[in-house]
């Protein structure tokens, strides 16, 4: 079909386009915002769109393997909607984008609604559209969501990416697919406003990406718009009948006809530790059957630990994700008296990592317990992360009685 006279081929306008000039234009398009609201209820703004970008960010929330304490570039991160959840899941973000006036809005919405508890402070980087000021491998992620579409200088920036991530970092993208610049939407945007809507063509993203650094690109299969069936066809799915199962897989191509999530890597993928709360596990011995301490003293017991999961156990200098062995303390009927009442570091001075299957004995030293019946509970914990028990390693109990120190008979 041809095209109409007013169509815009995309290539052209990057062509006749220079980055700055284009970097003038993203600005003045949020400049000319009266109204802020909606770009700081985003991803809530309009519903409409809020499955969509959910989603997304869901998708490579998982993709991305984060963990707390990473640091998290969002590029194109626009009023910083993506930013400010990442911030609250214990990330260092930095919010990077081309325009002063959208990271204005995303400070705002920092000031509105600052996430809760102790989190670190986001940093806001103007970027210039070729050079990032951040330091070579300075980022464990990078994170984009609707943000590369809009580069004309897409190779050189992905050579941005590959020097600022680190050697086993990530960089994930939801961006429109290879026919997005057609899209009436498409076609509006880049004739009222100028900007680049461009096709995402990931052939050519890997090319150019591998050229930079990148080891590995990975690409998601999934589907926001829901499958509905009936009870019976569900039925039918589950059993791997060929008839409903061809009809979604027809449906989620369609739906990625126009859609690409992907991650690029970075170097070799090093073992996970015990930042992750997947596979957190352990097996715990205590050497003592039962317990006597005398009131006012230490309690004094002998554990051996075993990391038997696949993860490596950082050690109490670490931070975030640093293994303890930790004590609770339990009444005589099994009730709850001292929720973490003690954490007893695998190591000493800041420690070293425990790997899988590796075993450790140590000695731990309980704070003294005013005199009665007790039962202690021992059970890992990683730090900022969980204790061992929710992901469903065992526990240890040992009953502790506590008795009167010995008077001493007058001759």
């Amino acid at each position: 079909m041809a095209e109409s006279k007013d169509f815009i081929d995309v290539s052209q306008l990057i062509a006749n386009s220079s980055v700055e000039e284009l970097n003038r234009l993203a600005d003045e398009y949020f400049s000319q915002v009266q109204d802020w609201n909606f770009h700081l209820a985003k991803p809530l703004g309009a519903i409409d769109e809020a499955p969509q970008l959910l989603t997304n960010f869901a998708i490579l929330l998982q993709g991305l393997s984060l963990c707390r304490g990473m640091t998290v570039l969002e590029f194109g991160a626009g009023t910083c909607w993506a930013s400010r959840f990442l911030s609250q899941l214990g990330c260092q973000v930095i919010a990077m984008d081309v325009s002063a006036t959208a990271l204005r809005m995303g400070q705002e919405l920092y000031e509105r609604h600052p996430p809760f508890g102790t989190t670190p402070q986001p940093l806001f980087n103007l970027f210039d559209g070729r050079r990032m000021e951040l330091a070579d491998e300075s980022v464990d992620r990078i994170l984009g969501i609707h943000a590369l579409h809009h580069v004309a200088n897409c190779n050189e920036v992905l050579s941005e990416f590959a020097r600022v991530l680190k050697n086993d970092g990530i960089a994930g993208f939801a961006e429109p697919g290879p026919e997005h610049s057609r899209s009436p939407q498409s076609q509006e945007e880049m004739r009222t406003f100028g900007v680049i809507e461009n096709d995402i063509d990931t052939k050519q993203i890997w090319s150019d990406a591998a050229g930079c650094g990148f080891t590995e690109m990975k690409i998601a299969i999934f589907n926001i718009p829901p499958f509905l069936v009936s009870q019976s066809r569900f039925d039918s799915f589950q059993m791997g009948e060929e008839p409903v199962v061809n009809d979604f897989m027809s449906h989620t191509r369609e739906f990625l006809r126009n859609q690409r999530t992907f991650f690029l890597y970075k170097g070799k993928q090093l073992s996970r530790d015990s930042r992750y709360f997947g596979d957190l596990s352990a097996t715990i011995q205590i050497e003592e059957t039962t317990i006597q301490a005398i009131e006012g003293k230490e309690i004094r017991l002998h554990a051996e630990v075993e990391n038997n999961s696949s993860l490596i156990w950082l050690p109490r200098g670490s931070g975030v994700g640093a293994v303890h062995l930790g004590c609770h303390v339990l009444d005589s009927n099994g009730k709850v008296l001292h929720h973490s009442y003690h954490w007893e570091p695998l190591s000493p001075g800041d420690g070293v990592p425990v790997l899988p299957r590796q075993r450790v004995k140590l000695t731990v030293t309980l704070p003294p317990l005013p005199l009665g019946s007790y039962t202690l509970e021992f059970d890992m914990v990683s730090y900022d992360v969980a204790w061992f028990a929710q992901n469903g390693s065992r526990t240890i109990r040992v009953p502790l009685e506590v008795l009167p120190e010995p008077t001493t008979r007058e001759h």
